[in-house]
Parts: structure tokens; C-alpha cells; sequence
């Protein structure tokens, strides 16, 4: 997937963070540090969150419109036969982190619930919620991908847990 800058006309990966068409070609957004967690686990631990909306009808942050495509095996993005890795299956869950220009793969399904340490980092699973600390507890920039796009765009980084 890519995202679009109207005001520079640029396209930018979701997946490295690099800009793909247009004048800011070959330039990489700064990756910041993130949680991925679901409305109700948010909104139970910071119960003062605003939430800003544009203009028009309000959208609902209760439903997930992505449910059916993450329960189904059929990709959006097809990839060609034979590019899953198959330790995997395509459409599960990982958390990837690169330091240093090394990519790193945490696959939730390899994650235990609760602190996950791997050398300076840990990664923290409490149900959906997913995030990357270091040493000190501070987040670690990641990103929530499916496996076959940690695939497409990281082969030879190192997977945790790997069977």
C-alpha cells in the first residue's frame, strides 16, 4: 500500500517508510514510536482521549472494516506464487522493528502474552495490544504488518522465535 501526499505529489511506502514516486523520491519518513491496540483497550487506559474527526458524517470506531479481509486467506495486494514464506501463514500478524539498518520480525504468533525479551529489546503483548520497548522502557519505533508484507519487503532480516 501506498500513502499519498497531495501537498508534495509524493507516494510513500507503508511498509519502509520511503518515498516512491515523486519529488521527495529516495527520502525515508523518520519512523516513530507506536502502539497498536483496539479502541476499547485504549479508551480504558486513557479515558480523556480526544479523537478528531474531519467535517461530515461520524465514523464509527467501534466496527473494524477490516474484519472480513484479516478472517479470510485471500490477499488485496497478490504477490505471486510462492512468495509466503511458509512458517507462516500469509495474512498473520507481525510487528517489525529495524535498528541500525537490521530488520527484525516479532510474529504474534510466536509472542507469548506478556514481556517477550529479545537481546536489548522487549515486546510486549497484552492481548491485541503489541509494542516494542528498549532496555528502559521507552517505545521503539515498529510497525504492524502481515507476514507476507514483512516478506515482500524484509527477506533476510531476522524472524524471532522462527520455527
Amino acid at each position: 500500500m501506498l500513502f499519498y501526499d497531495r501537498e508534495t505529489e509524493t507516494f510513500w511506502s507503508q511498509m519502509t517508510g520511503e518515498a516512491v514516486v515523486g519529488p521527495w523520491t529516495g527520502k525515508a519518513l523518520a519512523w516513530i514510536p507506536t502502539t497498536v491496540t483496539t479502541w476499547k483497550e485504549w479508551r480504558a487506559a486513557h479515558p480523556a482521549t480526544t479523537v478528531l474527526r474531519p467535517p461530515g458524517p461520524a465514523r464509527q470506531y467501534e466496527a473494524d472494516p477490516y474484519r472480513a479481509y484479516r478472517a479470510g486467506p485471500q490477499l488485496w495486494f497478490p504477490i505471486g506464487p510462492g512468495r509466503v514464506d511458509p512458517r507462516y501463514r500469509a495474512k498473520d500478524p507481525v510487528t517489525v522493528v529495524v535498528r541500525a539498518g537490521k530488520p527484525r520480525c516479532y510474529p504474534h504468533a510466536a509472542l507469548r502474552e506478556g514481556v517477550n525479551a529479545d537481546g536489548d529489546l522487549r515486546v510486549v503483548r497484552r492481548g491485541a495490544s503489541v509494542r516494542v520497548e528498549d532496555a528502559e522502557g521507552r517505545l521503539v519505533p515498529s510497525l504492524q504488518a502481515y507476514w507476507f508484507a514483512w516478506g515482500a519487503f524484509y527477506r533476510g532480516g531476522t524472524v524471532f522465535g522462527a520455527p
